[in-house]
Formats: structure tokens, sequence, C-alpha cells
């Protein structure tokens, strides 16, 4: 049994000034080895720590897990039962598929505050940390000018048969410019930005804390 340098006891040790707090999240751009339909263990003890190198290093995936709270104290005493458990057992979040927010919680950054909910199974705020909210387009119009009306012929000299032209909201999805490319992309499902896959972790010690065998 070989015990990793720096750790303090059988799961926790303390590490230097300006390492991350326990409960950060960062992107992490490797596969992590798992399919994409993969779904979270229903439950995770430290004994995971010695088969997933990324946890060896005190991070896990954001993927909705369950955790005992004796076995993962400090994330914890972080997080509590916000993102979902009870008794003995709490969750992490599960961001797998969102985009992450700043909470706006007193100011006018998210208008649409009032629209968000609490974290799905979890105890939160739905104005708080970990709070979501469905996707939305704001409130727009887009007009274009109608096609002249036929009209009857009129006596030499009036301007009864003169066509109209009148501004009207369209009806239909976007579409493609005369003479533009490329197409646009449109979605029967979401609004979003150009984006790419990430792996959201989650610091949840604050040392190398396994035992490796």
């Amino acid at each position: 049994m070989m015990v990793i340098p720096g750790a303090a006891g059988p799961f926790f040790g303390r590490t230097g000034f300006g390492e991350l707090p326990v409960g950060s999240v960062t992107a992490f751009a490797g596969t992590l080895g798992l399919p994409d339909s993969a779904s979270p263990p229903a439950t995770v003890s430290p004994t995971a720590y010695t088969t997933n190198p990324l946890e060896a290093w005190g991070w896990m995936v954001c993927d909705g897990r369950s955790l005992a709270c004796v076995d993962y104290p400090e994330l914890f005493a972080v997080l509590g039962y916000v993102y979902g458990g009870a008794d003995d057992n709490f969750n992490i979040p599960d961001y797998r598929g969102y985009f992450l927010r700043g909470i706006g919680t007193g100011t006018r950054n998210d208008p649409d505050i009032g629209q968000r909910s609490k974290p799905p199974g979890g105890q939160g705020a739905s104005d708080g940390v970990g709070s979501v909210q469905p996707f939305a387009v704001q409130t727009h119009e887009h007009t274009y000018n109608s096609a002249p009306a036929p009209s009857a012929p009129s006596p030499s000299g009036t301007a009864a048969g003169a066509p109209s032209v009148t501004s009207t909201p369209t009806k239909g999805g976007p579409v493609t410019g005369a003479g533009q490319a490329p197409p646009v992309q449109v979605s029967l499902n979401e609004t979003r930005p150009l984006n790419v896959y990430v792996n959201y972790l989650i610091k949840f010690t604050y040392g190398l804390v396994p035992l490796l065998r």
C-alpha cells in the first residue's frame, strides 16, 4: 500500500495557500474515458479514488451523483442539500448540457429572474445558486415590405390605380437574405450561441487523498 505524499490523513490533507476551494467548478477538455450516454453511479465512496485518476486529484464530474455525507464532509459542508439528497446522502450539481451563468440576485443582469426554478430535486432557492432557467428568445418582431396588391385600372389622371406597399410582420421562421450564404441555422428546440462540449468538474477535497494499493 502506498500513501500519496502530503496526505495528512486517510482521506483529507490540507495543501498550501492558493489551493482552489472545495466546491470550485472548472471546465475539463478530456473525455474521461466514458461514453456520452453513461449514467452516474447511484452512490460513490472514497474507494473510487483508486480507480479514477481524475478523482485521485480531488475532482469529479458534475453529473448529479449521490454521495455519502460522511465520506465527503468538505464538499457536503459547501453544498448541503442544495442539489438534492437527504439525511446521510447529498447530490452534486448536474451541469450536463447546461451553460453556466453568474447569479443575478440584486441586479438587472437577469431580467427574467422570476422565471427561474429551484435546482431539480434540490432544496436551493429559485433565485439562488443552482437554480435553472429555460431557454428563451427576447420579444422582437421582423417586418418586410409586402408585395403590391393588384389594382383595377383607373381613369387617366388619377392615382387610384397606384399600388401601395405596407410593412407586415413575418409569420414564418428566419430565412437567408437574397444572395447570402450560408443558410440560417434553425432549431425547433432551443436558441443557442456557437458552442463546444466540455466536462464540468467540481473540487471535492483540499488534498490528494486516496490510498493507492
